[in-house]
């Protein structure tokens, strides 16, 4: 399974980057993508290694705007041909719906969460994942194979008290997931590669 072509969305930092670090450690070519242009020396200088060099390209984009999802692709396809392998793994989380949550006696309650809050939430976790899979799954198909892996979060996280948003956005996923992984089958020229 050695020199498959992957994207890792939020893999500029934390277990994005450990992700994209382990892909290229087992020989894949590795587009690491996230949102903050600090991050980009960081990954560089991690994968600067002798085993690493060429075979991984930090890029930085808003993957809420569905031409930057056309660039990430076009860019992998450019540099290191056709994606086989997705990770979704960038996401908001709490401390982005409320920052203060660890400080306060009460946390906000989902009608106080501000609306682009939630909008950038509900795009990071789920549209942008929907973005990405539906623009890397043809070239999956049409070339017998391909993995696109949605990182997610636990049932007790999703449902307990004021994480509605956050909740709902992962569930979203977990549902997207089941049901593309069903649109595909049957769908490989060569069910061997599956």
């Amino acid at each position: 399974m050695k020199g498959r072509v992957a994207i890792v969305t939020g893999g500029l930092r934390g277990l994005g980057r450990a992700m994209a670090s382990g892909l290229t450690r087992e020989g894949h070519d590795v587009v690491a993508v996230g949102h903050i242009d600090a991050d980009v020396a960081e990954v560089e200088a991690l994968t600067a290694g002798a085993n690493f060099a060429g075979h991984v390209l930090s890029l930085v984009a808003d993957l809420r705007r569905p031409a930057e999802c056309d660039r990430v692709v076009a860019t992998a396809r450019e540099r290191f041909g056709t994606p086989r392998i997705l990770v979704n793994n960038a996401g908001l989380t709490f401390t982005t719906i409320d920052p203060a949550r660890f400080h306060r006696a009460e946390p906000q309650k989902f009608w106080q969460v501000p609306d682009d809050i939630v909008h950038a939430v509900i795009e990071t976790n789920y549209i942008a994942a929907n973005q990405m899979a539906r623009r890397v799954a043809p070239g999956m198909v049409e070339n017998g194979w391909g993995r696109i892996v949605n990182v997610t979060t636990k049932l007790d996280t999703m449902n307990r008290p004021r994480t509605s948003l956050h909740g709902a956005s992962k569930a979203a996923l977990e549902m997207a997931t089941e049901v593309w992984a069903k649109e595909v089958e049957g769908n490989w020229p060569d069910d061997q590669h599956r």
